[in-house]
């Protein structure tokens, strides 16, 4: 009867500090309904703890590491590739969520623009790769370079937690100075 428990606040508790910066979809979040007609629109399905977390208060969630923490890089500055992932985000359905973060729009983009119906749910700031959903509600990440699907084993949770966690180590690091 009931579905699984929203974990995104537990997994931000777990690995953000004060340095971070978060903003998400709050009273704006869409229905389970509306969700689930837009999957059917692209031939996917979305798991339950997606939608868990899609039409909670933290849904279409946007986390980035502070400027006055990670100051960004200036135009054609050059370094490490990890030093340029200093955000990620959630895709997501609200009237006030940006274009850039709009899930219907990436997934109608996504098909236009490579044949692939899937509905994408996870971005690193700066990283062309993302993850999507398929068909059967599993997650991989499409490679831009060989247009590619690298499936990932587990839930979408375990993926939030996984990126969040690598986003904090990417801002301990560069704290760090290494």
């Amino acid at each position: 009867m009931f579905g699984p428990r929203d974990m995104t606040e537990h997994i931000l508790d777990r690995h953000l500090d004060a340095d971070f910066y978060c903003a998400a979809a709050h009273d704006g979040a869409p229905s389970q309904r509306e969700l689930l007609d837009l999957a059917q629109r692209y031939g996917c399905a979305l798991p339950k703890d997606f939608l868990a977390h899609a039409t909670g208060k933290l849904g279409g969630i946007y986390i980035e590491v502070k400027e006055s923490a990670w100051p960004r890089p200036k135009e054609n500055e050059v370094g490490p590739f990890w030093s340029f992932l200093y955000a990620v985000f959630v895709f997501g359905m609200s009237p006030e969520i940006p274009d850039w973060m709009n899930i219907e729009l990436a997934a109608r983009e996504f098909k236009e623009t490579t044949g692939h119906s899937r509905i994408p749910c996870l971005k690193v700031v700066g990283d062309a790769d993302f993850y999507v959903f398929d068909s059967e509600a599993k997650i991989s990440q499409w490679r831009h370079e060989t247009d590619e699907f690298e499936p990932f084993e587990g839930s979408f949770f375990d993926l939030l937690d996984q990126e969040v966690g690598e986003l904090r180590k990417r801002k301990d690091r560069k704290l760090a100075g290494k």
